[in-house]
């Protein structure tokens, strides 16, 4: 009966050494639930045993389009995306599992969101008339490479000018009595969200 006890307890704990052999990864960066890297590095805690580890990354826009997909095996635990994530924003859907020889472990599924637009941010946009012109003033953007500068028509919304500028500044012509003008940064990280002003001219 004792030796048949000792048995049950041996094998009770093999069985459970074996099914702690490969945990479900833990992830660890990126830490933050929103990130501006459009190639946020991937990593997780090392699961022991783990001779590998299978990655799914997912990336979807907020209309739904799938962006990037990605399905691999490393050694190592981490995961740096070969191409972007996201062009502006995405929803990044991270699945990991540990390989322990023939064992697999559960999965682990993680999110994070990619939003560029925010380190590309308009400040104040100051418009005035000008002899025929809007004049056009704004803080120098962080990180911005140019300025999209533009005027619409009033009632109809059809472009009558445009420009590109590096500097903090422009002037438009109106071609009207008023017209809608909107900046719009460019930044590495992508187009930033245009600020708009209407302009009438005096």
């Amino acid at each position: 009966m004792i030796h048949h006890a000792r048995l049950s307890l041996v094998a009770a704990a093999f069985s459970s050494a074996s099914m702690a052999a490969c945990e479900t990864p833990a992830l660890q960066s990126p830490v933050e639930k929103s990130v501006t890297d459009k190639q946020a590095r991937i990593a997780w805690a090392p699961v022991a045993g783990a001779t590998g580890y299978r990655v799914r990354v997912l990336g979807r826009v907020p209309n739904g389009k799938i962006v990037a997909s990605h399905d691999t095996v490393v050694s190592e635990p981490q995961f740096m995306p070969p191409q972007p994530l996201a062009e502006q924003q995405a929803k990044v859907v991270v699945r990991l599992n540990a390989i322990c020889g023939k064992e697999t472990s559960a999965d682990s599924v993680s999110s994070f969101i990619i939003d560029t637009s925010a380190t590309c941010v308009m400040g104040e946009l100051n418009a005035a008339a000008l002899a025929g012109k809007a004049d056009l003033k704004w803080p120098a953007v962080a990180g911005a490479t140019r300025y999209e500068v533009r005027a619409y028509a009033v009632l109809d919304g059809r472009l009558v000018a445009s420009q590109e500028t590096r500097t903090p500044g422009a002037q438009l012509d109106l071609k009207g009595p008023s017209a809608v003008v909107s900046v719009q940064p460019a930044c590495a990280s992508g187009m930033g969200e245009a600020a708009y002003r209407v302009v009438t001219a005096r």
